[in-house]
């Protein structure tokens, strides 16, 4: 037993020695910083630090980050009473430092087995943001608490308070209470009421989370628990406080937005996600912005999307972007917009199947589609006009945004292969269906995603993010980001050249005479798709969207429902190639330059229709209100440039095999098929399989192999002028069987249909 009592002294000895060591270091390294540390007041009573934007052209963006200092005897003291229940109950007993809440914190933290929560006080939030960088350090946390001290002793309570109010960050950009009261509730601190003091108070502690206007629920939710806790505390009664729960918290942000609010909030979300910071971080530390923006662009799309001639209703939004992805303006009338993810119809048909079934060789500009209806499907969708036309060119298709062509073709390329070339233009899709076909995707899309996918077309095919930061540069001036994107051609190939360009080249078309047919009153060369979304089984429409890109710019332009509500619905005519093509052209007309055209690259050919055998050398492409036929000269990708032609409807797309011989001495083949074309196994010049109504990889296990086996795969549409692929050797690898002598495979050019 005393054994054991000895073990027990040793160890609490120990413990105490090594708590005393501790406690002598820290008390040694707190000293030596406290020495070191002198005190610039002026850093305290010019405020916190906040960061700046700069436009193109290298001068401040004109928005609301400019603070307006407000003293303390204009501020509600309810306001004043929010944020110390939240933030900091004892503030005015304690000198900088609140040792009980210090104390239960670590005891916390201990339990949680992580950094749960901290426990600053107002003055140590107030130095954080005048003084220190991010890094956490135990140095910085100690340099925190002298000059907290330190704080204590050279300014009163109701003046730390004040510099503090001013100098905090309340998301949106809005920086001190003042800007935060006019911009939230278009009021000035001292007319805030309680519950609204409580709802700004609420805001600090995570402003993206607790942003008033994209998560109210949120943002009353915490005001909520704060005027409980305003409650508990005795700071309010109980009638103020029931009254206090009952208003509704109603923001009005809209007469309130300076030009530049919706630019600076994407250029600070994206400079704190190439930092890996927080906004807050970027906001408090100082940083400076350098972004694409230009105020010109900017006012030319608030002007146009703002025109009463035009008449567009509900909430609104505009980007302006070059090919690149260098964002030069973007506004909307509600920020909700600026990240919502929405379905934006037939708009995203030129991203989801057109692109990738160009990519594939799929379909060519005049590839012939059945417009007929579907059968032996589920999934049934109609044409918006109610009709069938028969057969009908890509082209032809694309321009008046035909839904049955789109399925079949996005069948022909499988949902898989579609999937993976779209998301390599930067949208975010899993688990789609064939509504794809019709521009709905299983989680929605962004207007940056819808830009990026774009911008890759109007880019030759390379993927182009949207971008708004050009360089960053933190306090003391030195750079920490710059752009390199385009200084080395950083931009993966996510389609090739050819694909981007025919289908710019129907898109053209479709601005000039289909859904967007509206632009063609410009001077210049533009592409343009149109979308309209509609409400499940009623006629009104939630989203109204016009894509359009030159060789200069990409525009997206929408009106819609923000809110999603059934009673904020757009009319049933409301549509993307109406009042906004108005304003899409207002834009346009004044940014484009006619004399620039999209470069035609080396790999798209155009070729006679009237020299290939079709219905006497004519095809019908355009003129589809009369059975005539016309003679013209059709683009091709020379990946996939036809010598014949056929009444089928898409093309041949050949495959390449690859395969291994197995443990058992089977050989084992696998290759790609799509379910419109007929596969045939060759062995040497035996035919070992037919393969029909697949699609993705297939396999295949020859039970019976020769000791040197060659094996080619043809690829047909219903048997006619099979295309080979490439020809593999697999040797077993004992001689238990005899050789059959290789009968050489013609390696000779097979006729492409379209």
């Amino acid at each position: 037993m005393s054994k054991q009592i000895k073990i027990v002294r040793k160890i609490f000895t120990g413990l105490l020695v090594g708590v005393l060591l501790l406690l002598v270091t820290g008390s040694v390294a707190f000293a030596l910083i406290w020495h070191s540390e002198t005190l610039d007041t002026t850093r305290l009573t010019t405020m916190a630090q906040t960061a700046t934007f700069y436009d193109s052209e290298q001068q401040t963006i004109d928005a609301h980050n400019a603070i307006q200092y407000c003293p303390i005897d204009q501020i509600n003291p309810n306001c004043i009473n929010a944020f110390i229940a939240v933030e900091d109950r004892t503030f005015y007993r304690h000198h900088g430092l609140s040792f009980p809440r210090i104390a239960k914190a670590v005891s916390n933290n201990l339990v949680a087995g992580y950094s749960k929560e901290g426990a600053s006080t107002i003055t140590q939030q107030l130095v954080k943001n005048t003084y220190l960088t991010n890094e956490k350090t135990l140095k910085r946390k100690l340099r925190e608490a002298i000059l907290a001290l330190k704080v204590e002793q050279n300014f009163s309570k109701d003046q730390i308070i004040e510099l503090y109010l001013n100098a905090i960050y309340f998301g949106n950009n809005v920086y001190g209470i003042a800007n935060a009261s006019e911009f939230y509730f278009q009021k000035t601190p001292a007319e805030l009421s309680v519950a609204e003091s409580a709802g700004l108070a609420g805001i600090i502690k995570n402003p993206s989370r607790y942003d008033p206007i994209a998560h109210h629920d949120n943002f009353r939710q915490r005001a909520h628990l704060i005027l409980h806790l305003m409650h508990n505390q005795g700071l309010i009664t109980d009638e103020v406080f029931k009254s206090a729960m009952d208003e509704p918290l109603t923001i009005n942000t809209q007469e309130n937005l300076w030009l530049g609010t919706n630019y600076q909030n994407m250029a600070l979300k994206e400079a704190a996600q190439l930092l890996n910071l927080s906004e807050n971080d970027i906001i408090n530390y100082g940083y400076q912005i350098d972004t694409y923006y230009e105020p010109d662009k900017q006012q030319l799309l608030y002007d146009a999307m703002n025109n009463p001639e035009y008449n567009l209703e509900g909430e609104k939004f505009a980007m302006l972007s070059a090919p690149n992805g260098q964002v030069k303006a973007l506004w909307s009338s509600t920020p909700t917009l600026l990240t919502a993810r929405r379905n934006f119809g037939s708009t995203m048909k030129p991203l989801l199947v057109y692109a990738p079934a160009l990519e594939l060789g799929v379909v060519q500009p005049a590839s012939l589609i059945d417009d007929a209806q579907l059968i032996d499907t589920d999934f049934n969708p109609k044409n918006s006009d109610g009709k069938y036309h028969g057969l009908v060119s890509v082209r032809d298709a694309i321009m008046h945004s035909y839904n049955i062509p789109a399925v079949k073709i996005l069948e022909a390329t499988t949902i898989n292969s579609a999937t993976n070339i779209a998301n390599k233009m930067g949208l975010n899709l899993h688990d789609e269906n064939l509504s794809m076909a019709l521009g709905n995707t299983n989680a929605g899309t962004t207007f940056l995603e819808l830009a990026g996918g774009y911008q890759t077309l109007a880019n030759q095919g390379k993927y182009a993010p949207a971008r708004f930061v050009r360089a960053i540069r933190d306090r003391k001036g030195q750079t920490v980001y710059f752009d390199l994107t385009n200084k080395y051609n950083y931009s993966p190939q996510a389609i090739a050249p050819d694909a981007a360009y025919l289908l710019t080249d129907m898109l053209v078309d479709t601005a000039k005479k289909g859904t967007a047919r509206k632009l063609a009153m410009l001077n210049t060369e533009i592409a343009a798709k149109t979308g309209t979304t509609e409400r499940e089984n009623t006629d009104t429409n939630t989203d109204a969207t016009l894509v359009s890109y030159t060789p200069q710019n990409v525009l997206i332009v929408w009106h819609g429902n923000a809110s999603m509500k059934p009673e904020n619905d757009l009319p049933h005519g409301a549509n993307g190639g109406g009042r906004l093509a108005k304003a899409a052209t207002q834009i346009h007309g004044v940014i484009s330059d006619p004399d620039l055209h999209f470069s035609q690259p080396v790999s798209v050919k155009n070729i006679n229709l009237d020299s290939l055998d079709y219905k006497n050398g004519k095809i019908k492409l355009a003129n589809l209100a009369t059975p005539e036929y016309e003679t013209t000269p059709a683009l091709f990708s020379t990946r996939y440039q036809p010598t014949t032609v056929s009444e089928n409807y898409l093309m041949t797309t050949p495959t390449t095999i690859d395969g291994r011989v197995t443990d058992q001495n089977d050989t084992l083949l696998w290759f790609n098929v799509l379910p419109h074309q007929t596969y045939e196994i060759y062995r040497d010049d035996t035919l070992q399989s037919v393969i029909r109504n697949k699609h993705g990889v297939y396999t295949y296990t020859d039970k019976n192999p020769q000791t040197i086996n060659h094996y080619h795969v043809t690829a047909s549409i219903n048997g006619d002028n099979p295309r080979p692929s490439n020809l593999i050797e697999l040797r077993l690898p004992h001689n238990t069987k005899p050789i059959t002598p290789r009968k050489a495979v013609e390696n000779k050019r097979v006729p492409w249909y379209f």
